[in-house]
Parts: structure tokens; sequence; C-alpha cells
């Protein structure tokens, strides 16, 4: 799973996890419906910035490498 730093100020982590690991499933998958959908969600997610959240630049290109097609 991927992991992401702790910060002061940074996106909620469940959101984070929930998203990290659909995305995962989906684009790892061999189904190309699924890995469309992983690489189109990425580009359009957002989460809720709160304390103690994960990294923002962690997270971003973490996003960025998914909707790319590349996987964890």
């Amino acid at each position: 799973m991927t992991q992401f730093a702790v910060v002061f100020r940074g996106y909620d982590r469940a959101q984070v996890d929930g998203f990290v690991e659909r995305a995962n499933d989906d684009i790892t998958s061999a189904e190309p419906d699924r890995v469309a959908r992983a690489r189109a969600d990425a580009q359009a997610v957002s989460f809720k910035v709160v304390l103690r959240g994960y990294s923002q630049p962690e997270v971003d290109h973490y996003l960025r490498r998914v909707a790319k097609g590349h996987a964890d």
C-alpha cells in the first residue's frame, strides 16, 4: 500500500486511503475500463485539507502517476 508522510495540514487521510485502495485495484486490473476509470478519477479527485493529513505534494505526485496509468 502506498504510504504518505503525515503533516500538520494535509489531505484527509481516510479520503486518500479509500481512493488509493480503489485506484490501485483498478489500475492493476486487466480490464481496460477499470484502468481508464482509475486514470480519469485521478485527474478529477479532490480531498479535504485537515490537520494531521497526508503530504499534499506526495499525494499529488501519486495522482499524476495514476493518471498516466502507472501502478503504485
